[in-house]
C-alpha cells in the first residue's frame, strides 16, 4: 500500500476524544505525510467562531504555500460542525481542488430533518463536492433516497486490530464495558438507571466499567446514588495502553446510543474479539450482527436487555462463535484496508 497522502490537505476537529479525532489520528500514524489543520477546539460559541476565522486563513495560506495539494478532504459532524465544513468545501472549490466531504456524524437525520428552507441550500452544497463518503450502506442509502446525493461513496472508520485473538471465557460475573462520550446521546445515564432494577445486577452477577469524558460530574451523581455502585467502575478518559487493557478484561461491549454513526468503540471492542450489545442506530448494525457477533436493542427500550444479559450470563449462546465472527468482522476494519481503499479513491479522483 501506497501511504504516501503528501498531496492531500486533511480538515477536521482538535478533539482527541471523538470518534473522527480518532479516525484522525488512525491516519496520522499510519501515513508518511498527513497534512492537518483544525478547524474546531470545542471552547465557547465566540472562542470557537475566533478559532474558525483563524482556521480558514491557516487554510489559505496553506493553499497558496502549497501547490501540491490537490485534495481536500473535510471530516464533519452534524450540526455546527457540517456548517463549518461546507464553507471550507466551497473554500476548496475556489482553489480548484478536488474536495471531498467526509460525513461522520451520526444526529444528521434529526438535524436535517429540522431544517426547513435551508434543506435545499445543504444539498446543493453536498452535491457540491467531488465525492460524499459516508460510513455504511444504510447512510449511504438515506444520503441518496433523501438527500439526492449523487457521488455518495462508503468508506469504513479505520482501526489498529489485534494481530492475536484472545478468546475470554465468561466468569461468574459478567463485565460489561461503555466507552465512549459521557452524555445524554450515548444511553450511558439511562443504562445506569436501568441496571438500577436488574436482578442480575442487583445480585452482583454484572459488573460495568465505564471510560469516557464530557458529563464526568452527573455520572458520579449517578454512581454515587446507586445502591450498587461497587458493581460501576469509572476509568475516566483512558487511550493506547490503557484503553486497550479495559477492553481486554470485558466480557461484553454495550453501547446504548440514541445517535451514531459508525462508532469506532465498537470496532475496537469486535477487534478484541469482543461481542457487542448495542442500539440498532445509524450504520451500528453493519457489524453488529444478531446471532453472530451481538446483540441489538432499540435506542431507549431498555427493558429489551433483560432478555439479552439472560442469554449471555445463562450462555444461551455460542460465545467462541461471537467472538470470532467479532474480530473477523472488525478486520476489514483494519486501517491497512481503509487506507488501501482510500488511496484508490484519491487516485481515482486525480485521474
Amino acid at each position: 500500500m501506497n501511504n504516501d497522502f503528501s498531496n492531500v490537505l486533511f480538515i477536521g476537529p482538535q478533539n482527541t476524544y471523538g470518534g473522527i479525532g480518532a479516525v484522525l489520528r488512525t491516519y496520522k500514524n499510519n501515513m508518511l505525510h498527513f497534512n492537518f489543520i483544525a478547524t474546531h477546539k470545542g471552547h465557547s460559541k465566540i472562542v470557537s467562531t475566533l478559532y474558525f476565522i483563524y482556521s480558514l486563513y491557516k487554510i489559505n495560506i496553506f493553499l497558496l504555500r502549497n501547490n501540491h495539494i490537490k485534495i481536500v478532504h473535510v471530516h464533519s459532524a452534524s450540526k455546527g460542525s457540517m456548517i463549518r465544513k461546507m464553507m471550507i468545501t466551497l473554500f476548496a472549490l475556489l482553489y480548484q481542488k478536488i474536495s471531498v466531504f467526509h460525513m461522520h456524524g451520526g444526529q444528521f437525520k434529526a438535524y436535517y430533518s429540522e431544517l426547513t428552507w435551508s434543506k435545499f441550500i445543504f444539498r446543493k452544497l453536498l452535491n457540491a463536492a467531488h465525492l460524499f463518503i459516508c460510513l455504511t450502506e444504510e447512510w449511504k442509502q438515506y444520503y441518496e433516497n433523501e438527500l439526492g446525493i449523487k457521488n455518495v461513496l462508503v468508506l469504513g472508520n479505520p482501526i489498529d486490530v489485534q494481530s492475536n485473538l484472545f478468546l475470554k471465557p465468561l466468569g461468574n460475573e459478567l463485565k460489561l464495558l461503555f466507552l465512549g462520550s459521557i452524555n445524554s446521546n450515548k444511553g450511558i445515564f439511562d443504562l445506569l438507571d436501568y441496571l438500577e432494577t436488574n436482578a442480575y445486577f442487583i445480585k452482583g452477577k454484572i459488573s460495568l466499567t465505564i471510560a469516557g469524558t464530557g458529563e464526568e460530574e452527573r455520572l458520579h451523581e449517578l454512581i454515587n446514588a446507586s445502591k450498587n455502585k461497587h458493581n460501576i467502575q469509572f476509568l475516566g478518559f483512558v487511550e493506547a495502553q490503557l484503553k486497550q487493557s479495559a477492553i481486554a478484561l470485558c466480557d461484553v461491549f454495550i453501547l446504548p446510543s440514541y445517535f451514531e454513526g459508525l462508532p469506532v468503540s465498537i470496532l475496537e471492542a469486535m477487534s478484541h474479539g469482543k461481542p457487542v450489545i448495542a442500539t440498532n442506530v445509524g450504520g451500528v448494525a453493519s457489524v453488529v450482527k444478531v446471532n453472530q457477533s451481538g446483540w441489538l436493542f432499540d435506542a431507549g427500550e431498555f427493558s429489551q436487555l433483560d432478555q439479552i444479559l439472560d442469554e449471555i450470563i445463562n450462555q444461551k449462546f455460542p460465545l467462541k462463535e461471537f467472538q470470532i465472527n467479532a474480530y473477523n468482522i472488525a478486520k476489514t476494519f483494519s486501517s491497512q484496508n481503509i487506507l488501501s481503499d482510500l488511496s484508490k479513491v484519491y487516485n481515482k479522483l486525480l485521474n
